[in-house]
């Protein structure tokens, strides 16, 4: 009867209304009193854009207002959800005003309470609310403030007089604070990077973010150090094609006075730019063809290394090496072809007397290869391979270096194919040609213009990759007996290179002032090609019958004849047993009779705790006498404990020269909507600035805050000690 009821009433009311605004009701009792109707018990209203429902209902069919009382619960859209003791709705602006209200939108996970609120197409205005992402009955954290907007077309949250919580307790006031719920690309402020540390005071940054077009983006990256200074960094993307894209970053960071003085800094300024290109399609617009080809360009332009440490909110600590490349491939199967291009910029130079004049650079390298292959019968094989360096610089020596590398030989199966050999004849053979390569012979100075290299080598190599299924595991084994016979060898580079222009300058020569001389910067041949030798290969896997692997074993030995030696053993080995995993590599020299290197680690990772042991022992010798010997330890472990809790600690030890290199402990706090790290930590690490590379020891706590969407906070309290400059 009841359900009868109710369709009835539904129809009786859905032709008192006539679908207007394609509007409908269900309820218990319908009364229509002139232009107003009223709805009671259990009313349902729904259209193609809502869907409520209260206690009671009253419709004003010549004003087109409904309004809700009691419980009311409304749906509006995919994501919108509101709830609320009185609800009023004009359905001819889609307007909608609410009393003691809960919004909740699903798509952007934050929630708004409030005492009144206005709900329109384009905006949601509330006043006396508070907004969170966290758990509605008891949140974790949440902001109270006067009164909010939340565009809807911008999907940004005004927040005025805000006052930020954790659980019931106030600890941060703002007279304005705003933030995106929005996760798709778009213009607007990106999320706040905001942390504290002793030395540069607070640091805060706010990047701006422009996405009008999908072809390409600029972001705006201005950032504020209250103790050091502020700086500007801008970074444009773009894709200009379906197979390209790249970026222009520049920027400029501007130091106060009393910092610059303090840490000594060479610059007051710190200024760059950076240029990125990668290309998937270039000649292929040209002519069609079976090859694959690409280019990538990325170039640096920077008056110090400060200009990249200060370009994120957590610094970093770059090589003061800057490089600069620009790369080009064009390949087919059976053909290469590639140019490469590098350029340094030493950071540590600038400002010197010949600043980056003396920095070798390589404009370009060329290198034509092609693919092993057979030619006049199966059997026979070849490969070639040439290369052109040309290393360039302002002052010093520099070169025109051309290589060829041609591998000629025959290969066959053997043992019914369960092994492979392959017998060859190798030449590699190098011609350089040298500008201003000064050298001294005892009396005098001289110029070496060429140098010509050649090495000839036999080789035969013998392998074979077989696998076997048993009833409960897998086994696979792989090894190789390579020997190497030299045939006729002529020239080497192993001569020093005289820095000439530091004599130009008066100083004095003097054979033993290593200052004086550079390596030179021609790569030496291996003496794997240059020695009789008998090198062995070989490794085994075991899987279980799931596919999981076991155990991985290998095992690396070789003989020189031409020493009559065996030279070091290096032997590895890898178990995998559900969560653990142990590893060990070992190196013995049979020169110096003793473990030149061993590397053995175990880790555990389970769903409560997760560990890792890692010790490296390292031990190299001269003249049967041990030295530089090293031998450290580090290890972590991290332990999660009920409620959402994890406590992780971690420590780096240097067993040889008895001291904590670095160690940290701390607690890790993590929940839907926001999570937290409380850390203390003891480190000492080299930095490379502006002033030179210097080794600073630091202890102290360091505070993370995530608040999702709001962004991320840190505060850093930590002591530099003994800081020491190390060039």
């Amino acid at each position: 009867m009841r359900i009868r009821s109710l369709a009835f009433v539904g129809l009786l009311f859905n032709k008192l209304l006539g679908n207007v605004e394609n509007v409908e009701f269900l309820a218990s009792d319908v009364q229509k009193d002139g232009d107003i109707i009223t709805a009671n018990g259990n009313v349902l209203l729904y259209s193609q854009n809502y869907l409520a429902s209260a206690s009671s209902a009253k419709y004003d069919q010549k004003n087109k207002i409904i309004e809700l009382f009691g419980n009311v619960s409304l749906m509006r859209g995919e994501y919108e959800t509101s709830r609320a003791e009185y609800a009023r709705i004009d359905l001819s602006t889609n307007e909608m005003i609410f009393e003691n209200s809960f919004i909740m939108d699903k798509k952007k996970e934050i929630w708004l309470q409030g005492a009144q609120s206005c709900n329109s197409d384009e905006m949601v205005s509330v006043k006396n609310s508070i907004v969170s992402s966290c758990n509605v009955s008891d949140p974790d954290w949440h902001i109270g403030f006067s009164k909010g907007e939340l565009n809807k077309q911008s999907k940004f949250l005004h927040l005025y007089n805000p006052v930020f919580y954790v659980k019931n307790t106030p600890v941060m006031y703002l007279p304005y604070f705003g933030f995106s719920t929005d996760k798709t690309r778009r213009t607007g402020l990106l999320t706040p990077q905001l942390s504290y540390s002793k030395d540069e005071g607070l640091v805060y940054l706010q990047p701006f973010y422009i996405a009008e077009y999908n072809e390409w983006d600029l972001e705006f990256d201005p950032q504020i150090r209250t103790n050091r200074g502020v700086g500007l960094y801008s970074t444009f993307r773009f894709a200009d094609s379906p197979y390209s894209s790249g970026y222009i970053r520049g920027g400029v960071f501007e130091e106060r006075s009393e910092y610059k003085q303090k840490e000594n800094l060479k610059n007051k300024q710190h200024s760059g730019i950076e240029v990125g290109y990668d290309r998937d399609k270039l000649v292929g617009y040209l002519i069609d063809g079976d090859f694959k080809e690409g280019l990538w360009l990325e170039f640096v332009n920077l008056n110090d290394i400060d200009y990249l440490n200060l370009r994120g909110r957590n610094g970093g600590n770059y090589d003061s090496l800057v490089q600069s490349k620009l790369n080009y491939f064009i390949t087919t199967d059976n053909q290469y072809l590639g140019t490469y291009a590098k350029y340094y910029i030493d950071t540590a130079k600038i400002g010197t007397k010949y600043g980056n004049d003396d920095t070798l650079q390589e404009l370009p390298r060329i290198q034509y290869h092609s693919f092993f292959d057979t030619f006049i019968v199966p059997n026979l094989t070849y490969s070639f391979d040439f290369k052109y360096h040309n290393y360039t610089r302002k002052i010093g020596a520099s070169a025109n270096q051309y290589e060829i590398d041609i591998p000629l030989g025959l290969q066959f199966g053997i043992f019914d194919d369960y092994a492979n050999l392959y017998l060859s004849q190798n030449l590699y053979a190098s011609h350089i040609d040298y500008n201003r390569a000064k050298y001294y012979n005892g009396t005098d100075f001289y110029t070496n213009n060429s140098d010509d290299i050649i090495n000839h080598y036999h080789r035969i190599l013998l392998e074979s990759d077989i696998a076997r299924a048993f009833s409960s595991f897998y086994h696979t084994l792989n090894f190789k007996f390579d020997y190497i016979k030299p045939g006729y060898n002529d020239g080497d580079t192993n001569e020093k290179l005289l820095k000439y222009y530091l004599i130009q300058d008066g100083m004095a020569y003097n054979a033993s002032n290593l200052s004086l001389f550079e390596d030179n910067f021609i790569d030496r041949i291996s003496n794997k090609y240059t020695i009789e030798r008998l090198a062995f290969e070989g490794s085994q896997f075991f899987y279980d019958s799931m596919g999981q692997k076991l155990i991985r074993h290998s095992i690396k030995q070789s003989y020189n004849f031409d020493d009559s030696d065996m030279e070091s053993l290096e032997n590895r080995f890898n178990l995998y047993y559900g969560n653990f995993d142990f590893a060990n590599k070992i190196e013995y020299s049979h020169i110096d009779n003793d473990l030149s290197k061993i590397q053995t680690g175990i880790s555990y990772n389970g769903s409560k705790i997760a560990t890792r042991v890692w010790h490296t022992y390292d031990k190299n010798y001269y003249d049967g006498d041990a030295y530089d010997k090293e031998s450290y330890i580090s290890g972590s472990a991290n332990f999660k404990l009920p409620y959402n809790y994890e406590l992780f600690a971690g420590v780096d030890y240097d067993l040889q020269r008895d001291y904590t290199k670095m160690w940290q402990s701390g607690i890790h706090y993590k929940r839907k909507c926001w999570d937290y790290s409380l850390i203390y930590k003891e480190d000492i690490e080299p930095k490379n600035t502006s002033a030179g590379i210097e080794s600073k020891k630091s202890q102290g706590v360091y505070i993370y805050f995530s608040f999702y969407p709001l962004g991320e906070f840190k505060y850093d309290f930590s002591i530099e000690q003994d800081s020491k400059a190390i060039n």
